[in-house]
């Protein structure tokens, strides 16, 4: 099963040491070793075969942030899902206090322990220092530097040789057993840099070297000396919630603890693993939760569930041989929550425990631990875990614990609401209402249309079978971490996941900022730009075709087009959002980096790249549209030689490369100023409430767009499979461009100031919402297909829009009789010149003259249903179409007597 990874946000990493201002490279690299359980893309190394998931990447981090992963279909997980993340604390430090406040407070800290002291990240020194000089340097620095070691290129090769390694773990070793859980010492970039190594050797072990028993027994050495350590079970871990210096020593000590301990399963040797476990679970219990023992919980867990996929892992359970720590999971398990400070480390060590009823010699302890927690709340987290252990991975009898629909009765309790759209074609499962649902709605809109015209194309890739998109949204974070799981056996360490195959994206609602600095409405756009891509744009499944074998060649498309398609709008373009420009601001301009190197990012380069990559992509759509259109094309064609071809060329120009640095000066100085917004789409300007558009009739639609576009309309999407009713409008445009360049931005203007115009004067407040794509261009007929799409109100209903102050109009829309007949003098505002019917009645005849007098009479007996028209109101060149309901009633008179009472 091969696997793309679509990362949403990007960490906040402006952080700040004693020392300097730097930029950290992100800490949630843990997704590259999700990504290599199932295939390791190499750039060059040899790829290992293995049914087991790849040493760690990095310490998983990422619960609480919104990266959003997309696979080609679910994991498989044979021995039941892997422990979720912890808890962590907050991504950034408290700002210190300036001025007389912050003196004093520091005069009064005097006497207390500071921020660790690191010296300057210099990646480069990696490269160039080797032995004793190189464990200094990596000793001196914080952790999250050395993440630039999972980049697998020469200089990491060279960096976790054998001997290297050999060096920094005899020095890891010493400072872990003289770590005391107060003071940074440089265990915690030490730590990283042997992670690094495994994290390589597994993928690359030709550029790397054989590592075996020489580097394995001094590794566990320095695990071993960790977990040895008083420090770990006897101090309570640190606060880092008061001030900065706080923070900082709480980050240094939890990752010091966290990242040696899972080196552990770096190694991954059942020799070293199982009595180490034994030991440290044994050793663990309520009254050590406190203490930086809490925070190797999860290591010890991974380390746990990666063990049962080891050769004879069953065999040694049967033998026995792990009777100890099947009772020692037990018993923590029946202790429940209060035993750990950390919800999510009691509900992974009841998984755990659960996992042991694989095995006929474990499951009856393990069985009667989990077992108890169906006593609980019910549709609690330790109910909803219970049940997953229970029927997952026991496979125990449903009828034993009355557990047979819990899955269903869970749904129907956490999804009241079924909401389709478009005619079926995208279904919202969720808590939230139509309400909570539409501005999501209408933002998808604005991303497919505006991807459309980027792309040059509306047509699916062959062969694409994902017409229906399926978003599950649960109503809150905790809902989602309870209970995805249980209900669709997925990992819950991210802010949502997409499955091609089933074609549905599991998310949920979010506080901000709290849960994510990023709207719900935001990770939607994002992620529905790579539903898109994967429909229109590149055939096959996500990962699956020859692009992917390269972990460098697609980040930057998949990630920068996202990110740059994300803020689509309906008739002002693509605009930039100012968390992109943020990250790129706060380094500038030592932060700049070539499209050279943007083109040839990864996943294990940090999240900067999302933005890098997306300013790319902005730039490339104001000067050079077509390029994009040409990268787009190749990804059609899936001919990758193009695309290489393409991204080399890119690279190469300078001319490019200097419009591209002066773009994003441009860009950081908007940022800087205030002057950039974030995506948003707001109630009254892009969208209206479904009983607030003006016109259910895709013929008033019509009547209004041929103003300015030369189109035919029809209703579109209607039915019970569509809460929002749609029209469609087709035609064609005149091109007169002679490349796909100027092409898109010269139908962009015609179709900008077109929807603009239309909002302005076109007297419907439908079109407020229209969306519409020029594609497909035909450069010898010189023609475009054009398609509108936008929101009509319910069926037969007219809602006259009065003009606004100085905008042509008509003072009266609506006229009754209570006869067929009816006549009157329409009143024009504005300075009406000339009045003209541009669209007759439905069910009747109509007159309009020059001057505003009309005459009607209804022919069609529907009683209780108006009729309308449409007038044409002019003044020199300006001009306005205005619908007038005529509420005639159908009740049969002579006629001179219908005249004599038609008004």
């Amino acid at each position: 099963m091969a696997i793309a990874f679509r990362h949403f946000i990007k960490m906040d990493e402006s952080m700040k040491t004693n020392l300097s201002p730097r930029r950290y490279r992100a800490w949630g690299l843990f997704v590259i070793a999700i990504a290599l359980s199932a295939c390791v893309a190499t750039d060059g190394g040899q790829q290992r075969s293995s049914s087991q998931p790849a040493p760690q990447a990095n310490q998983p981090a990422a619960r609480y942030s919104s990266h959003s992963p997309a696979l080609s279909e679910k994991p498989d997980y044979p021995h039941g899902l892997p422990p979720a993340a912890p808890a962590e604390g907050s991504a950034q430090p408290p700002a210190r206090v300036q001025g007389p406040q912050g003196q004093s407070a520091r005069a009064a800290a005097r006497g207390k322990l500071l921020a660790p002291q690191y010296a300057n990240c210099d990646e480069a020194r990696f490269g160039q220092l080797s032995g004793q000089d190189l464990v200094r340097y990596v000793a001196s620095v914080d952790g999250a530097c050395v993440n630039r070691l999972f980049q697998a290129d020469a200089l990491s090769y060279r960096a976790v040789s054998p001997a290297n390694m050999k060096l920094a773990a005899a020095e890891a070793r010493t400072r872990a057993a003289n770590w005391d859980g107060q003071n940074a010492n440089g265990l915690w970039p030490l730590a990283v840099f042997l992670k690094a190594g495994y994290f390589l050797q597994y993928s690359h072990a030709q550029e790397v070297g054989d590592y075996g028993p020489a580097v394995d027994q001094p590794v566990m050495q320095v695990v071993e000396a960790m977990a040895a350590n008083a420090a770990l079970w006897n101090v309570k871990a640190l606060d880092g919630s008061g001030d900065a210096d706080s923070w900082y020593r709480e980050r240094d000590a939890r990752q010091s603890v966290a990242e040696t301990m899972i080196l552990a399963d770096s190694v991954r040797k059942a020799d070293y693993a199982l009595p180490l476990l034994g030991r440290f679970f044994g050793r663990y219990n309520a009254a050590v939760k406190d203490s930086w023992a809490r925070f190797a919980l999860h290591p010890m867990q991974t380390l746990l569930f990666n063990m049962h996929y080891q050769p004879d892992f069953a065999q040694k359970v049967e033998q026995g041989q792990l009777d100890g720590l099947v009772a020692s999971l037990a018993g923590l398990t029946r202790a429940g929550q209060s035993a750990f400070a950390d919800e999510q480390m009691f509900l992974n060590t009841l998984r755990e425990t659960g996992r042991f009823m694989q095995y006929p010699r474990t499951a009856p302890q393990a069985e009667t631990a989990v077992a108890q927690h169906l006593k609980g709340e019910k549709y609690g987290a330790a109910w909803a875990e219970a049940v997953y252990a229970l029927k997952k991975m026991g496979k125990t009898p449903c009828e034993r614990y009355g557990i047979c629909q819990a899955e269903q009765e869970l749904r129907a309790h956490l999804f009241p609401n079924r909401w389709g759209f478009d005619n079926g074609n995208l279904v919202f499962e969720t808590p939230l209402s139509l309400a909570d649902v539409e501005p999501l709605y209408y933002a998808m809109k604005q991303v497919q249309t505006q991807l459309f015209r980027v792309a040059g194309t509306r047509n699916p890739v062959p062969g694409d079978s994902n017409a229906k998109l399926r978003m599950v949204i649960y109503g809150t974070k905790t809902d989602y971490q309870r209970f995805q799981g249980l209900l669709n056996e997925l990992s819950t360490d991210n802010g949502g996941i997409y499955i091609e195959k089933d074609g549905t994206f599991y998310t949920f609602q979010r506080e901000v900022p709290k849960e994510s600095y990023l709207t719900l409405e935001e990770l939607v756009r994002h992620e529905y730009v790579h539903y898109l891509s994967g429909r229109f744009i590149q055939p096959g499944m996500w990962g699956t075709s020859e692009f992917y074998r390269d972990d460098r060649r697609m980040p930057w498309y998949d990630e920068g087009f996202a990110e740059f398609m994300a803020w689509s709008t309906s008739r002002d373009g693509i605009k930039v959002r100012g968390h992109v420009v943020d990250v790129v601001a706060g380094g500038w301009p030592n932060s700049f980096l070539e499209p050279s190197r943007i083109m040839r990012s990864s996943y294990s380069d940090g999240w900067d790249f999302y933005s890098h990559s997306a300013l790319w992509f902005y730039y490339l759509n104001q000067q050079q549209p077509g390029k994009i259109a040409d990268i787009l094309a190749a990804l059609r064609a899936d001919d990758v030689k193009r695309f290489d071809a393409l991204v080399r060329d890119m690279g190469g120009d300078a001319a490019l490369v200097s419009g591209f640095r002066s773009y994003v000066d441009q860009q950081v100085k908007l940022a800087q100023a205030g002057q950039l917004g974030n995506t948003s789409t707001t109630e009254g300007v892009d969208w209206l409430a479904a009983d607030k558009w003006q016109t259910g009739d895709a013929a008033a639609v019509e009547a209004a767009m041929r103003r300015s576009l030369p189109v035919g309309c029809q209703v579109w999407a209607d039915g019970k499979d569509s809460a929002l009713r749609r029209f469609e409008c087709t035609g064609s445009l005149p091109l007169n461009a002679a490349n796909t360049t100027q092409a898109r931005q010269e139908l962009d203007r015609v179709l900008d100031g077109a929807l603009q115009s239309l909002v302005k004067t076109g007297g419907l407040n439908n079109l407020l919402a229209a969306n519409c794509a020029a594609t497909d261009y035909d450069f010898k007929r010189k023609t475009a297909a054009l398609r509108c799409e936008g929101p009509l109100g319910p069926a037969g209903d007219v809602k006259p829009q009065p003009p606004q102050p100085g905008e042509l109009g008509l003072a009266k829309t609506s006229y009754g009789s209570p006869v067929r007949c009816l006549r009157g003098q329409l009143q024009g505002v504005g300075g009406v010149e000339r009045y003209q019917m541009v669209q007759g009645p439905q069910l009747g005849r109509a007159q309009v003259a020059d001057w505003g007098a009309f005459n009607y009479r209804r022919d069609a007996d529907q009683p209780g249903v108006g009729d309308k028209i449409t007038v044409r109101v002019s003044k020199g060149a300006q001009s306005r179409d205005v619908v007038v309901e005529l509420n005639a009633t159908p009740r049969n008179v002579p006629e001179d007597q219908c005249w004599a009472q038609a008004g």
